[in-house]
């Protein structure tokens, strides 16, 4: 199953402040008061462009150079930001988080392979609490919504009555390498026709 996000995570005034910041941007509500600002092409463009010149922290694979300064300008003070990314297919993947209190980085760029990792660390550094079962990722609703597709105007997806796209079909007739094998002994054949 996929899982592929780039999100702002927070909530109240630190919110307010990206989305002041950041003209275009737009917040999407989460689960317990939580929203989710989705790095969309614009916005992405926007933060590289007004901090050109900077790096980004290698651990974090999506993130525009100059994010790491975004958050922590919204963020201060009396405010909490997280930035999450996923990127899983089938299974496997990355992800990774960094987060900002009051202006400061309070949780490390990190970045891990397969299930578990830097996200609910991130979340909990900004005041997620985890609810029963679900860790805090889930706590929040970020399971809910698995692509940026998922964080459009409309909804997710599945909320919109837009069909899933189909899984395709398994190929009808021989697998690929017995259609090339035939076709190398047909070509075999006939330089041998040629030459004999």
């Amino acid at each position: 199953m996929t899982h592929s996000v780039q999100l702002i995570i927070g909530r109240g005034e630190a919110i307010a402040r990206f989305l002041q910041r950041w003209p275009g941007s737009r917040a999407v509500d989460l689960t317990g008061g939580w929203q989710a600002i989705p790095l969309e092409d614009g916005l992405y463009e926007l933060i590289a462009a007004a901090y050109a010149g900077l790096a980004k922290p290698d651990a974090l694979d999506m993130a525009p150079p100059g994010l790491m300064e975004a958050l922590a300008e919204a963020s201060s003070p009396g405010a909490m930001l997280a930035y999450v990314e996923t990127e899983y297919f089938g299974g496997t993947g990355s992800q990774s988080a960094v987060a900002f209190v009051d202006g400061r980085q309070v949780f490390a760029p990190a970045r891990s392979k397969g299930a578990g990792g830097p996200i609910n660390g991130a979340l909990r550094a900004i005041g997620v609490q985890r609810m029963g079962s679900d860790d805090e990722f889930d706590t929040i609703g970020l399971g809910a919504r698995r692509t940026m597709e998922d964080y459009a105007l409309e909804g997710p997806r599945r909320q919109r009555g837009v069909a899933e796209a189909p899984a395709r079909d398994k190929a009808r007739g021989a697998p690929l390498w017995v259609v090339l094998m035939i076709i190398v002994l047909a070509i075999a054949m006939g330089v041998g026709a040629v030459i004999g």
